[in-house]
């Protein structure tokens, strides 16, 4: 059952929390680096897109600006020829530079292979003629597998704004491929026009399963730039990870080691609880048993007692009748206080007035402080206080804490007794300017068996404390180390009573 209890404590206090929060983190880690790699695609993909628009812009702006200067040289062939081998040859990302006429058709050009052939179709050449500017043709010229590339080309006007032919330039796509890879090594991308005809296809041929993809468009073209999210795990995430479940399990045992500890001080002190009840048992029914028989010889031996004090007065014979008679008085005291510890009994309650009790406990209490040389300050209040108790052993309660105080004093101090009552309470308060006590000794003045004193039994605070429970009041105990201690007794008031009577409780 032990060892049971050792492992569900050890689940619910290591095992439990470390997978759990081993289970939030792996969430938290999986969207972060889903959240990282995907920065990482649309971070490419950026560069990427300005790169692609960048050079389809120049390339634009290039035709435009020539296309404005050619149309002098409209009827020059070698003039024209020299002036396309020029641009080919001061930009390595042409593959070719082209005069066409007015339908399309390559007139002269860095490659003779291309002479009259349409190089751009009819819709692409009103669509370059409306709006005057360069234009971006699609993938129908990428016909070469050794020679990979696209088209852009822009009208040559004259003074009336009228197309007397084209420029056009072919984009090298292996070259933009070298220089994307320098760009941003490592990733998977393709570019795609709206008829889904891709253009570049860098690494993603690879790929037999369905990747995730971040599109990213183009502003200087109506085509489609994808980038494939890297599906890599980040191992510095996974450092933290493994660092977090380290850290967890070190904590978790601390906290485990922390509570067994809790644990095994609560079980020994119930334990102790129950070893201190199990003594009470046994002694309460061994004085139940024994009272009588000890309380018979004991009345027997006080009587006789009692008749040798008649008998001899010499002083030195009534000294040690006296001595004798204080020693059955202690032996008696012994048995009450054990038969206290017993099993609750059904006794008889009386109303009493508190102050006629302590009228008769004040001699006793002044002749014992006299004899230890002590003073004793009394403060009781002049209008009945009632309660209801068993004069004997309330007396016995006031006269023991009393003794304590006298106990704890020096020759010299003094102990202060006040009776009044408080918010329907009667109250009975022994302060005594004694040594005083520390906390820990506080918490466990009213345990059974436990005492200061070297011939002390340990159980008349106990029995304090149980009997005046027994009268449905409290009794407490402060103090402080050179301060002095204060015991206060607590019993419900009883007013408004017409005449003192008994009843059973």
């Amino acid at each position: 059952m032990k060892t049971r209890h050792k492992f569900t404590t050890y689940l619910l206090i290591v095992i439990l929390p470390l997978i759990i929060l081993s289970i939030i983190y792996w969430m938290y880690l999986e969207r972060s680096i889903q959240k990282e790699r995907r920065e990482q695609a649309v971070w490419a993909g950026t560069v990427y897109q300005e790169y692609i628009d960048q050079v389809i812009s120049e390339t634009k702006e290039n035709l435009e600006l020539l296309s404005l200067s050619s149309s002098v040289l409209y009827m020059d062939d070698k003039k024209t020829e020299h002036l396309m081998k020029w641009i080919k040859d001061t930009d390595s990302r042409y593959a070719g530079v082209y005069w066409l006429n007015q339908d399309g058709v390559s007139i002269s050009g860095t490659n003779k292979h291309f002479n009259n052939y349409h190089l751009i179709e009819q819709d692409d050449i009103k669509r370059a003629v409306k709006t005057q500017k360069a234009v971006v043709v699609g993938t129908q010229e990428l016909y070469d597998p050794d020679f990979n590339y696209f088209s852009i080309f822009a009208p040559i006007l004259d003074h009336d704004k009228k197309a007397q032919g084209f420029l056009l330039a072919h984009i090298r796509l292996d070259h933009m491929e070298k220089i994307l890879k320098m760009l941003s090594p490592g990733h998977t991308f393709r570019l795609e026009t709206n008829d889904k005809t891709r253009i570049l296809n860098i690494n993603a041929e690879e790929f037999t399963e369905h990747p995730t993809w971040v599109d990213v468009p183009l502003t200087e073209v109506d085509w489609k730039l994808s980038v494939k999210i890297p599906d890599k795990i980040n191992t510095n995430n996974m450092n933290v990870f493994l660092m977090l479940v380290f850290f967890t399990f070190f904590f978790t045992h601390i906290i485990y080691t922390f509570v067994e500890e809790l644990i095994v001080r609560r079980n020994t002190k119930n334990q102790k609880l129950l070893n201190d009840k199990q003594k009470i048992d046994f002694v309460g029914t061994l004085a139940a048993s024994t009272a009588h028989e000890i309380k018979n010889p004991l009345t027997g031996i006080k009587g006789l007692v009692q008749l040798l004090v008649e008998k001899h007065p010499e002083e030195q014979d009534q000294f040690y009748y006296s001595v004798i008679m204080k020693e059955i008085e202690r032996i008696n005291s012994i048995v009450s206080e054990f038969l206290i510890l017993g099993k609750p009994m059904v006794q008889t309650l009386s109303l009493y007035d508190i102050r006629s009790i302590i009228a008769e406990l004040r001699p006793i209490i002044e002749s014992e402080a006299r004899h230890l040389n002590i003073e004793v300050e009394w403060n009781i209040v002049k209008e009945p206080i009632l309660v209801h108790c068993t004069k004997d052993q309330l007396k016995q309660v006031i006269l023991n804490i009393a003794k304590n105080g006298f106990e704890a004093m020096e020759v010299g101090k003094k102990l202060r007794i006040r009776i009044h009552h408080e918010n329907e309470r009667a109250k009975i308060i022994i302060i005594d300017t004694g040594q005083g006590l520390n906390e820990q000794d506080i918490g466990k003045v009213f345990e059974p068996f436990y005492t200061s004193k070297k011939e002390g039994t340990g159980l008349g605070l106990f029995v304090c404390k149980r009997i005046i429970e027994s009268f449905n009041g409290t009794i407490e105990l402060t103090s402080k180390p050179l301060n002095g201690t204060t015991v206060t007794i607590s019993l419900p008031l009883i007013n408004d009573h017409p005449c003192i009577e008994e009843f059973h409780l």
